[in-house]
């Protein structure tokens, strides 16, 4: 009789070149995003905080990281690179979905509450790199590269509140300074 598998646990993670590949796809793409953000007159880019005031940009410097780290993992074979990515695509990966989840539906609904006017209007090309290519990728990440997850349910709720009231304090702080 053969062994029952557990229904989250899943095949083995695809060769290390295709996790590179798509490890260096997801550092483009984050990396061109963060380009296009030097090229943006903005006030922000002035305040306390720079663009790091926006959860979708902390959501996109986490996916860096993170990435960063799958790559350097899937270089070296290092099991402390791949542990380190595997916990940081747990976080980040639920964060990039919802944030996604998130902007495309109020823009569905009424792109004014996010663009109040056109002068802050993303192109198409930069808003998919903000706002759905960071989501897409980490699920694939998290779904096909990592391991079979090993948190469990309460402590990945520790992680996501944990996370949320780092952010909650984040904005106080840039208010504080900022005004707005």
């Amino acid at each position: 009789m053969a062994p029952s598998r557990h229904p989250l646990q899943r095949i083995s993670s695809p060769s290390r070149t295709i996790s590179a590949l798509i490890h260096l796809v997801g550092i483009t793409s984050f990396t061109l995003s963060f380009r296009v953000l030097t090229h943006i007159a903005s006030p922000v880019t002035v305040q306390y905080g720079w663009y790091f005031q926006y959860l979708t940009i902390l959501g996109l410097a986490l996916s860096l990281f993170a990435f960063s780290l799958g790559f350097a993992a899937d270089v070296t074979s290092n099991a402390r690179l791949f542990a380190a990515k595997n916990a940081l695509v747990v976080l980040a990966a639920p964060l990039e979905v919802l944030i996604s989840l998130l902007y495309w539906g109020i823009m569905a609904v009424d792109k004014t509450l996010l663009m109040p006017s056109p002068e802050f209007a993303i192109p198409l090309v930069p808003d998919l790199g903000f706002h759905l290519a960071p989501a897409v990728l980490l699920a694939a990440d998290l779904l096909l590269l990592s391991p079979p997850w090993t948190i469990r349910a309460y402590p990945a709720l520790g992680l996501s509140m944990g996370l949320a009231m780092g952010y909650w304090w984040w904005v106080e702080v840039c208010f504080g300074k900022n005004g707005t």
